[in-house]
């Protein structure tokens, strides 16, 4: 229920430029895509926050209720790796087709996340990642989430 709180309480902050970055929307040089099931995902809209020793980013795709969300537990330039089996959890991510329901979405089970460029003069932040998530409702439904990237998104403190 948590995670389901915390995609409502991001797509409302993705929602209210007040709370926003505009520049990142309309910075033509920032981008967040990935391939879910094989099939292309864009944000149309992005949210990056640096805040708790964490960064978190939320898109917002081209059907307005499709939220991709990533979080690392840290603010350094490396890669975070989930594996339950190793003891890893430096990042989360979640995954929904659709803000108004809880059955749709996705919990990020195992993968990695990279943060390749962090520019904490002028908040830029680039980076890739790849996840498999598992259905909240019904774990064995399984996503794909590759070829992942977000480039030059600038974040708010």
């Amino acid at each position: 229920m948590k995670v389901i709180v915390f995609i409502w309480a991001a797509f409302l902050l993705v929602a209210c430029k007040k709370d926003s970055k505009v520049n990142d929307v309309l910075n033509p040089t920032a981008s967040f895509t990935c391939k879910i099931n094989g099939q292309q995902w864009t944000a149309i809209t992005r949210v990056t926050r640096k805040e708790n020793n964490k960064f978190i980013i939320t898109g917002t795709g081209s059907l307005g209720s499709d939220v991709l969300n990533i979080t690392t537990f840290g603010i350094e330039k490396k890669t975070y790796t989930l594996s339950p089996i190793d003891g890893k959890t430096e990042f989360s991510a979640t995954f929904t087709m659709d803000t108004q329901t809880t059955d749709s979405l996705y919990q990020a089970l195992t993968g990695t996340v990279s943060i390749t460029a962090l520019d904490t003069v002028n908040k830029k932040i680039s980076g890739t990642f790849q996840f498999r998530a598992g259905k909240v409702s019904n774990p064995l439904l399984i996503k794909e989430v590759t070829n992942g990237s977000f480039n030059n998104l600038t974040y708010t403190e």
